[in-house]
């Protein structure tokens, strides 16, 4: 398990999705938004969840919000079993009633890292990455 805090720095209601990949080629696309159009123009609704997260998604919909959180949200991310000296850890944050952002209308914001695992030889690696 690996420790996670996030601290909203921009109000936006929505919620959180992490990903691990080998390379930023193989982090999944952007959830597929529902918009609607509203008084202020076209807004994303919501966003589709991956319930159970299937690889390379490790957790989906989590600190879901709808209003600012005084406080930063914490939780920790399950790391599968396996060596992978340069693996890409990718968090988002779906913003709902957004108009998206520049050309392609992305509604979601985008944090990575770079991660150096190294797998416990006393259990069984995890083949889905």
């Amino acid at each position: 398990m690996l420790p996670l805090m996030v601290q909203e720095s921009i109000f936006h209601p929505g919620h959180y999705r992490v990903a691990l990949a080998r390379t930023l080629a193989q982090l999944p696309k952007d959830p597929v938004v529902t918009t609607a159009d509203t008084g202020r123009g076209l807004r994303s609704q919501s966003a589709e969840i991956q319930n159970p997260p299937m690889a390379p998604v490790l957790l989906d919909g989590i600190f879901t919000h709808t209003e600012r959180s005084a406080q930063n949200f914490e939780g920790e991310i399950p790391i599968p079993n396996i060596n992978c000296p340069t693996c890409i850890l990718q968090v988002i944050e779906f913003m709902a009633d957004h108009p998206g952002i520049a050309v392609d209308g992305g509604h979601s914001y985008h944090h990575c890292a770079m991660l150096n695992i190294s797998a416990d030889p006393d259990k069984p690696i995890d083949k889905r990455w």
